[in-house]
């Protein structure tokens, strides 16, 4: 065993590999979940790791040596490195496997930059200005690795989290992503061999395997957020199966309602004039009662005056006034459902936001549905209190679970989108204002304009 050459490639060859993966690896699973304990985890894992390096260069330099053999040690240390994530991460073995392949394809990307900076003579320019070579290597990596792991994280990296890994993990995305990262390691380790005798050759060869690499972070980046879309369309539906659900219970329950509140006012009236034994202050007291439950909104669409109904008595429980001003035959064109589920999303934010509101003067929502030129306009108005944060262009929920919450805006873009409309909001001074215009149909408003005539 060569003593010198394990000491040089553990000291001075691997410790750069490691780092370069190590800073890649921090760059994707710094949103994963840790486990108790992070710190001493990290510790132990790096004391693991540099002791299987050490091995693993001892028993290298005890076999005859051959290019395979220096592709499976970078093999075996990146293996390690997963089990370091895997002690440290509380997150599934397939997505730190995912975000170890992103990094050894950040690494390797470094590596390969570097190596066409030393092979095109840059390294050799700068290292005899500053009179060191080593110098020289460090700097240039260094260098190397900040721009390329800067251009990663606002490339890529930024786009991808460990949920979004998980909904885009596949076998066929990950035996794709090994295969690929395995013919680019396994190519440049090849060309190192012949990398002096076929200058130009091995420069194609080098600037083939960057292009690898970054095909590899491109694939898993653009399927995490194929995969992210995907989740938040079939939640969306969901939402949209389940609003049809409730406006039916609504419209058999606001039905039932004004029905008993019905028979409950003439069997009042019957007991006050048989009867005599309540005050005319108590009798009144129980008929304002009664109306706040008959109090059925008429706008002229079915879809409508049930959901207004529902909201009009929530509001009333809330303290909140709701003003309404709409023309629901404007609306004919658009099927009950979508209707319910377009208007609950309006109301049910707006509501969210008001009852935060602690000034009992500024409870207020304000909903106006008008036709103007051919489309129907929506406004709705109301006050809110503190910070709206925008993600995507669309308002973030207050809600600590970004998962479950905070599609109400993304199924209402949506809806507008299907009817060709458009969807716009602004927020100042505590008022937020959402405004949405969906075109009538020429059909439905060349008949709107006969009825009226």
């Amino acid at each position: 065993m060569n003593a010198e050459a394990v000491f040089y490639y553990f000291l001075r060859v691997y410790p750069y590999f490691l780092i370069e993966i190590g800073v890649g690896e921090a760059l994707f699973v710094y949103r994963c979940r840790r486990k108790p304990y992070f710190a001493l985890r990290l510790a132990a894992g790096i004391i693991l790791l540099f002791t299987v390096t050490f091995l693993t260069t001892c028993v290298q330099f005890c076999l005859p040596q051959h290019w395979l053999l220096g592709v499976a040690v970078y093999i075996i240390l990146f293996s390690f490195t997963l089990a370091v994530l895997k002690i440290c991460f509380n997150e599934k073995f397939k997505i730190l496997l995912l975000c170890g392949i992103a990094s050894y394809a950040v690494q390797n990307m470094i590596y390969r930059f570097y190596t066409l900076f030393e092979i095109t003579g840059v390294v050799w320019n700068f290292a005899v200005a500053i009179n060191s070579y080593d110098w020289a290597a460090f700097i240039v990596t260094a260098g190397l690795a900040v721009v390329v792991c800067v251009l990663v994280y606002f490339l890529y990296v930024r786009r991808m989290n460990a949920k979004g890994l998980e909904r885009v993990y596949s076998r066929n995305v990950l035996l794709f992503s090994i295969i690929t990262l395995l013919v680019t390691v396994l190519l440049c380790s090849f060309t190192n061999m012949w990398a002096w005798q076929h200058y130009y050759l091995a420069i194609i060869s080098y600037c083939f395997a960057i292009l690898c690499n970054i095909f590899i972070l491109t694939i898993l980046s653009g399927m995490t957020e194929r995969g992210i879309l995907l989740v938040d369309l079939y939640t969306v539906r969901r939402m949209w199966e389940q609003d049809k659900r409730n406006y039916e219970l609504s419209k058999e329950n606001i039905e039932l309602i004004n029905i008993k509140v019905h028979d409950l006012k003439h069997r009042f009236r019957e007991m006050r004039l048989s009867d005599g034994s309540l005050s005319e202050e108590e009798c009144k007291e129980f008929e304002n009662s009664l109306a706040v439950y008959d109090s059925r909104v008429t706008t002229g669409c079915a879809p409508l005056d049930v959901l207004l109904t529902e909201k009009s008595l929530m509001c009333n429980k809330s303290g909140i006034k709701l003003s309404c001003l709409v023309d629901g035959a404007a609306l004919s064109f658009m099927g009950e459902y979508d209707l319910y589920s377009m208007f609950g999303n309006i109301l049910s934010n707006a509501i969210e936001a008001v009852q935060k509101v602690k000034d009992e003067q500024n409870r207020v929502i304000s909903l106006t549905v008008s036709e103007r030129y051919g489309a129907v306009m929506i406004n709705c108005i109301n006050y809110y209190e503190g910070e709206i944060k925008i993600s995507g262009g669309l308002p973030e929920t207050s809600k600590t679970d970004k998962e479950r919450h905070g599609l109400g805006m993304k199924s209402l873009k949506l809806l507008v989108k299907k009817h060709g409309g458009e969807f716009n909001f602004d927020f100042s001074d505590g008022t937020f204002n959402l405004t949405v215009m969906l075109p009538i149909p020429q059909k439905t408003h060349k008949n709107n304009k006969s009825q009226s005539a």
